[in-house]
């Protein structure tokens, strides 16, 4: 993304996380997509996800050791 570091309080992701984990390297997209998020995000803000998928199984995606989210 082309935004600054920390510009934002909040990033709501509405299907998104749903629509690359159907794709080729979903993983590794997922693994962009996430951190780019904490990128923008300003320190306490909050990224909320909005999936059909099953909770236990996605939040491997936020909890990577590079990550800092609380979940």
């Amino acid at each position: 993304m082309s935004y600054d570091n920390e510009s934002f309080d909040i990033v709501i992701d509405k299907g998104t996380t749903d629509a690359v984990l159907c794709g080729e390297d979903s993983y590794l997209n997922m693994a962009l997509i996430v951190s780019e998020c904490q990128r923008v995000l300003k320190t306490g803000g909050k990224y909320i996800v909005i999936s059909h998928g099953i909770p236990e199984i996605r939040k491997f995606h936020f909890e990577r050791k590079n990550l800092a989210f609380d979940i």
